[in-house]
């Protein structure tokens, strides 16, 4: 029977060293780096809409490789703050470009990243004309939050995470003075 709580004990004690060991190894950590990121700058345009897209840098600044299995950007202009565009964003891998707005999952080693191109189209939504509306929300000071939600798959659970960067007003302006000046 002292056979039997011995083997019972060393068991007990093995799985705990593992456990401990495992837990020491870290995760992934992502990381969007919002404030290395580019100027938004006009890269199409139409009569009724316009797209800006800014590169973001990111990183997995964890112990251990993790995947991004799913990406994109949620755009916060809710109606009763600005009703005159509609705002509606899409998140796609530098390097692995799409139209279909579908992030492919990615690998990120660990101590290396990535960036991820961010468009945003804002469509006239009040058939006022495109630059009107673009100027009235430059005028009445309109910033545009963008959310880029995250899910990231690693040795812990999954989990999903968010940054948020900022479209401000005066980079807008900016953005479209530069268009202008083409």
């Amino acid at each position: 029977m002292n056979v039997v709580f011995l083997i019972i004990g060393l068991l007990v004690l093995v799985a705990a060293a593992v456990r401990l060991y495992i837990a020491g190894q870290g995760d992934a950590e992502f990381e969007f780096l919002v404030k290395e990121r580019t100027q938004f700058a006009v890269s199409e345009e139409t009569e009724s809409y316009m797209e800006l897209t800014c590169r973001v840098p990111f990183v997995n600044k964890g112990s251990q490789d993790g995947t991004i299995m799913d990406a994109y950007p949620r755009t916060l202009l809710p109606y009763e703050q600005f009703d005159k565009l509609e705002a509606v964003g899409r998140l796609e891998l530098e390097d692995a470009p799409r139209v279909d707005n579908y992030f492919e999952a990615v690998i990120i080693p660990k101590g290396t990243g990535q960036a991820v191109n961010v468009t945003l189209r804002l469509t006239d939504r009040k058939s006022m004309g495109l630059r009107s509306a673009l100027d009235a929300m430059v005028g009445n000071r309109v910033d545009l939050p963008v959310d880029i939600v995250y899910q990231v798959v690693a040795r812990s659970d999954w989990y999903i995470n968010k940054k948020r960067l900022v479209l401000t007003s005066e980079e807008l302006a900016a953005a479209l003075a530069a268009k202008g000046g083409e």
